[in-house]
């Protein structure tokens, strides 16, 4: 046999080698496939809460993670996802995001916010806080002011404008035959920094959210309240429609008991609740009726 017939039989040898490598490994990717579709398949759904404290609490994204870690910690197990959690204070995006649904649940101290997605998104909502929330008018323990009716005239310290409790401001003044936009009012973001102000006195009126430390501690340390919105919902929690009715049911449940266990309780303290309570949409929409639609002037 000469040199070009043994040349010629090992390339076909080798190139029928090569073929039989080829055929294997595509059978072996196809078994693959079917693997890895199952496993992604197994794979719990990815869903996005977020969760917005306001300008009440005086805390970062992380601090806000990291303190309410147990309690997402609960609401994950109930929904069977893998809950990705979102610390957001910008309220004119949180907005935008549940108006697109980017959001399954909303925890959120500000609660015009929730109502607004209620009535407008269809977001439902699963529990609120058992401690009502409440606006108040405070003065300092020397002031001369004795009534929301005194404000007329007066310098008025409040939240960041159109922020949740400067709006409750806003309707409680009205009531009182006050035009706020008419005073001299002018806005700061923390409260804490409301509060400040208020005992040094740069200020002679301020609005204050009752749940946040200012709020709890005003009357202890002397001073006055001397207006006090009707209860409102406080830490209210609200469901997008991609939230089954078996996930909704779970964890409105699953919230509600969280004061019957230790490891429920330890994550309430965390958070500085006493327990969650059922709601109903009638709540909101009867808050949104008081406060009246959000007109902002550019």
């Amino acid at each position: 046999m000469n040199t070009d017939s043994k040349n010629n039989g090992g390339f076909r040898l080798l190139r029928a080698t090569l073929l039989l490598l080829a055929l294997c490994a595509s059978a072996a990717w196809a078994q693959q496939k079917p693997a890895a579709k199952a496993a992604k398949a197994a794979e719990p759904p990815r869903v996005f809460m977020a969760i917005n404290e306001g300008g009440a609490a005086n805390a970062d994204a992380a601090e806000t993670l990291f303190k309410f870690q147990e309690l997402t910690q609960v609401i994950e197990k109930e929904m069977r996802a893998t809950l990705v959690v979102v610390a957001v204070r910008d309220r004119n995006k949180l907005k935008a995001s549940l108006k697109k649904h980017e959001y399954a649940l909303l925890l959120a101290r500000p609660n015009d916010l929730p109502a607004e997605a209620i009535r407008d998104f269809g977001y439902r909502p699963v529990v609120m806080a058992k401690e009502p929330s409440q606006a108040m008018f405070i003065v300092h323990k020397n002031s001369p002011i004795r009534t929301i009716k005194d404000v007329k005239g007066k310098t008025i310290l409040t939240p960041d404008a159109y922020s949740n409790i400067w709006r409750i401001a806003n309707a409680m003044l009205r009531d009182a035959g006050i035009n706020m936009a008419g005073e001299k009012v002018r806005a700061m973001r923390d409260q804490a920094a409301i509060g400040w102000s208020m005992e040094n006195e740069f200020f002679e009126v301020a609005v204050v959210n009752s749940i946040s430390g200012v709020g709890r501690s005003w009357e202890k340390n002397g001073h006055r309240v001397i207006a006090r919105s009707q209860e409102l919902p406080n830490m209210p929690m609200i469901a997008s429609p991609q939230v089954t009715e078996a996930q909704f049911a779970a964890v409105r449940d699953a919230m509600v008991a969280l004061t019957q266990s230790d490891g429920g309780r330890v994550a309430l303290k965390k958070i500085g609740l006493t327990g969650f309570q059922e709601t109903s949409p009638k709540a909101f929409l009867d808050f949104l009726k008081w406060i009246g639609d959000l007109e902002i002037s550019h």
